[in-house]
């Protein structure tokens, strides 16, 4: 009987078609929350492909753990989670910790999220609209209210 792991996907990995190019598959997926924490495009990408101030997804507490953030919960064979690493350079560029999340139907479940290493981060950097295009995708995922505050995040293009 294969084991089975659940990880939040917070950031373009949320878009199904994204998540298939990286040769990523689940078994379940549903709509998320993680309370008291943010999203923010803080995350210093490895490679900037040319855009000065460009940012990855990352998460991030929010001020006095009010509010939440949405994302995707994927349930995967324990298989997949090298990948996972390798996709966010674990952990040289991540970290990976067990946070627990909370599904629509208000159950708590345990999620392994990846965040980014402080000295990996800057404050100053904003998302490109070819990564809220992607984000865009997922609105049959994400709640029309947070979907419409990331579609009016400004982008360094």
């Amino acid at each position: 009987m294969p084991n089975y792991i659940n990880w939040f996907a917070y950031d373009e990995l949320m878009n199904p078609r994204v998540f298939k190019e990286h040769g990523l598959e689940a078994n379940a997926s549903f709509c998320v929350t993680l309370s008291a924490h943010k999203l923010a495009f803080n995350k210093i990408p490895v490679d900037n492909q040319g855009a000065e101030k460009l940012g990855m997804a990352n998460v991030v507490p929010a001020p006095s753990n009010l509010g939440m953030m949405e994302g995707i919960m994927y349930e995967m064979d324990e298989s997949f989670l090298p990948k996972l690493d390798e996709i966010y350079l674990y952990p040289n560029e991540y970290l990976r910790k067990k946070m627990r999340l909370t599904k629509h139907d208000f159950t708590l479940v345990d999620g392994i999220v990846y965040i980014a290493q402080n000295e990996r981060t800057n404050d100053d950097l904003m998302p490109s609209k070819a990564m809220l295009k992607n984000f865009r995708e997922c609105k049959k995922n994400l709640t029309m209210l947070y979907l419409s505050r990331l579609m009016n995040t400004p982008t360094v293009d």
